[in-house]
């Protein structure tokens, strides 16, 4: 039984290269990579965000993805990469949530990333991290990771007051975090996408789970970005008048359900 990501990132390597998957042909589906494979979602998710990081898959008109044109020369020319690498990004991520908590994601720069992170030289950080948008998406994946969705307990509502509950409080905690995740596309965070499946999980029994289940994580998302966009020394003093204005909009969105 196949647990990991890169291990499902493997066997379709293997199949670009052997010919069975061709440029322009669709990549297994996330609940796809979920049957065949017997992976979670987030692990569905985190493979398929793997396979566009190598340059093997990448977008379609469709939800899902599509094997590039380059992708048998990229199987072909695949290395294993260096041990350390996981470590050191996972260090670089670490730093700038610790930076982006103290004095806000507009005031990152890779040089303070570099120092918090052990004294990575600046010109380092590419063969880690892609971009300041990657770096962004792996903050909020970190954060997301650190608090898994609660066990399932209780009907549909119970459950989505605990998951929004949850969300608010990652939101209160790290400020910059509602500005940069995304539930539009969740396949770049599997994290991320493993709160959203949970939700759609819980509201199983209705048709329209999927759109129901966006509807109250960018709910819970927009109330916090909007304290985002205030003062920071305001919203400290109002923090606690702010929790029962969200508590009154998600009971109100909850009973449109």
């Amino acid at each position: 039984m196949t647990r990991f990501a890169a291990d499902i990132v493997a066997d379709l390597r293997r199949r670009i290269l052997a010919g069975d998957l061709r440029p322009g042909h669709d990549i297994p589906s996330a609940k796809d990579i979920m049957a065949e494979w017997d992976a979670t979602m987030a692990t569905a998710y985190k493979a398929m965000t793997l396979l566009r990081e190598e340059g093997l898959a990448a977008k379609h008109r469709g939800p899902g993805l599509i094997v590039t044109a380059d992708a048998p020369a990229v199987a072909a020319a695949w290395q294993p990469p260096p041990a350390h690498g996981d470590v050191t990004r996972a260090r670089i991520v670490n730093a700038a949530i610790e930076l982006a908590d103290a004095d806000g994601l507009g005031n990152l720069s890779l040089r303070l990333i570099g120092q918090r992170a052990g004294g990575l030289v600046t010109g380092t950080f590419y063969k880690w991290v892609q971009d300041r948008a990657e770096l962004e998406v792996l903050m909020a994946d970190a954060v997301f990771a650190k608090h898994p969705p609660p066990k399932p307990a209780g009907g549909w509502r119970v459950q989505l007051e605990r998951l929004s509950r949850l969300q608010w409080r990652l939101y209160r905690q790290h400020p910059w975090l509602a500005l940069t995740v995304s539930f539009a596309d969740p396949s770049l965070s599997a994290n991320v996408a493993a709160h959203l499946a949970w939700a759609e999980r819980a509201l199983t029994d209705r048709p329209d789970a999927a759109p129901l289940a966006a509807a109250v994580a960018n709910f819970v998302r927009g109330s916090a970005m909007h304290l985002e966009q205030e003062d920071r020394k305001a919203r400290k003093a109002e923090a606690e008048a702010d929790a029962p204005l969200f508590e009154f909009g998600l009971k109100h969105l909850l009973d449109g359900f």
